[in-house]
């Protein structure tokens, strides 16, 4: 039987709106978040398998870095493998990296793109009020990237700016304790999906049921995108600015995805 996989990471829902419609495309797709700290050993005769996930400072979550590094596909040399990146605008250097690690297993990347989509770090600057128009054209962009690889196309990928990869190096190494920057307002009503969402387990509930976090974060800011009641912030910067989560993601679907381990 043809079996396929695709490895997600997602927040506010991009990159697993992303695997859902490859999966769809593909026969017998298995979907996997790699948020999950469980190690994966793949048996044979996947014929795909692929990565989606953001873009972080212009570089992939330190997350998908150590999934995919932990990733056992020994017994998948010959598969064709493909990585996709979501980004508001620029992606780095982030399909590039995926090809090194992958590189250290004697696995050749074969495919990859970046698919912008609608910028959402809420922690850095207000967003557009374009969610729709965005996320129409992302959805045309991702249509031809299917197809691409169905069709097993094979693309190169470069280093291609030293700048910014010095710039990821450094930033990356702050985004586990940036969450000792988050505060609770008096508006929590404890209904934990803060907890629910997040896909690498930083948020714990206390007695009272206000979320207390555990500074490994991704800075994946689901957390405050999914808050309904918008209690959770960065400093003080976010309390008025707008929230975006992936239309026709709910929390309740990211949080049932979270249970993979």
């Amino acid at each position: 039987m043809i079996k396929n996989a695709v490895f997600y990471f997602s927040g506010t829902g991009n990159s697993l709106n992303i695997a859902k419609d490859i999966a769809k495309e593909m026969e017998n797709c298995e979907i996997i978040s790699m948020g999950s700290s469980k190690n994966y050993d793949l048996q044979a005769g996947y014929e795909t398998i692929g990565f989606v996930y953001p873009t972080y400072y212009r570089g992939e979550p330190q997350k998908v870095r150590e999934f995919i590094s932990n990733l056992n596909l020994k017994n998948n040399q010959n598969t064709y493998y493909y990585a996709i990146t979501t980004c508001g605008k620029y992606d780095g250097n982030a399909l590039v990296h995926i090809k090194y690690l992958l590189k250290r297993k004697d696995i050749d990347l074969t495919y990859g793109k970046k698919i912008v989509m609608f910028s959402n770090y809420v922690v850095a600057y207000d967003m557009r009020e374009t969610i729709e128009e965005e996320t129409k054209q992302s959805q045309k962009d991702l249509i031809q990237i299917i197809q691409s690889i169905k069709n097993r196309e094979i693309n190169k990928l470069f280093i291609t700016e030293p700048l910014q990869e010095i710039a990821y190096r450094v930033l990356i190494k702050f985004a586990h304790n940036m969450d000792k920057h988050y505060n609770v307002s008096d508006d929590c009503i404890g209904c934990g999906i803060c907890k629910k969402v997040c896909p690498v387990g930083n948020v714990d509930l206390d007695d009272n049921n206000i979320p207390c976090f555990k500074h490994h974060c991704e800075q994946c800011v689901a957390c405050i995108q999914y808050c309904p009641k918008k209690a959770i912030n960065y400093k003080n910067k976010t309390q008025s600015r707008r929230r975006y989560t992936y239309p026709g993601i709910k929390y309740t679907e990211l949080a049932e995805m979270n249970k993979n381990d």
